[in-house]
Order: structure tokens, then sequence, then C-alpha cells
């Protein structure tokens, strides 16, 4: 027997995963995300966006990075193209020192058309920069701090990057 308010579509658990996750009750969210998987594990809202994302962002939240990368793919499969799918795996490959794998997801987000991407150039940059520098490719490093830069000048944190990478590489300061 159902509750009254009880979901009884994948739609409605979806939107029902979406309103405890901005709750936030991720508990819930997850369980009522786990229900629209388990009845429909393509399932995609109207809007495009789907629960393996937000099962990502759960895990990425509570620390569970190998679990959060794992939805995140999942969502990826479901849509190539998923700006904050791509974002969040990158994110969780950087703290876990999978370096190159977050510069591809990076980079993958930049090559979305400029009218759909949400996230600025320079932000997408001083990530891949930052990946480098923690790779210890310090010339990489600083080309990607420079574009950074260039999207946004005033940015310190770019420009405390840029200036580390030259005089990691022994360049005098532009």
């Amino acid at each position: 027997m159902t509750l009254k308010n009880e979901p009884r579509t994948v739609a409605e658990w979806f939107e029902e995963g979406v309103r405890c996750f901005h709750k936030p009750d991720g508990v819930r969210a997850l369980a009522a995300f786990n229900k629209v998987t388990d009845h429909d594990p393509a399932y995609r809202h109207t809007d495009g966006d789907n629960p393996y994302f937000y099962v990502g962002k759960i895990h990425e939240v509570e620390d569970r990075l190998e679990q959060a990368v794992v939805y995140y793919t999942r969502a990826l499969a479901l849509d190539a193209a998923d700006e904050e799918s791509l974002i969040g795996r990158g994110s969780c490959y950087t703290v876990l020192k999978e370096h190159e794998l977050a510069i591809e997801d990076f980079m993958a987000v930049l090559q979305l058309p400029a009218k759909i991407r949400k996230v600025p150039v320079s932000h997408l940059c001083y990530a891949i920069a930052e990946n480098y520098r923690k790779s210890h490719d310090f010339a990489q490093a600083l080309q990607w701090g420079q574009k950074a830069l260039h999207h946004d000048p005033a940015n310190t944190r770019h420009q405390q990057l840029v200036r580390q990478m030259q005089a990691r590489l022994g360049q005098k300061p532009s």
C-alpha cells in the first residue's frame, strides 16, 4: 500500500530526489534516485538532468570520491556533454591525484559551445593549470595559468599561479 503523497511514477520519484537533494536530505534523495534508476536506468528529466549526477554529487560531498566518479561517469554515459558531471568528476579526479583524467574532463568542458557552457573559461583554465602544476608539468601549468589570467586579469589566484610557475621555470615575471 502506498502512502497518499508517495511518488508513483519515475518522474515523480526523480522530483522527490531533487527536492530531498536541495533540502538537504541525502539519505532520502539517494532512496528516491535509486527508485528512479531501478525502474529506468536511462531516465532523463525533461530538462536533461539525470539521477546519476545527483547521486555523484551526494557521494562527492560525503567524501566518497571513488563512488562519485562512478556515478558521474554513469551520468556522462547518458549525456557526454553534461557540464556539471564533467566538472564534478574532474574535481574528484583532482583530489584523487588523477591529474591527467581531471585535465581531460576540464578540457571537455572547454570544448562545449560557449552559448551552453556555464563555467567561465578562466575557471576552467585555472583548474587545468592547477592539475598540471600538481603533476609537475610546470611549463603547461604556466601556459594554462596565462590563459586563465588572460580571461580574468584581476584575479589574484591566477596572478600568483603565473608568478610561481615563472619562478619555478626561471623566467622573469611578465
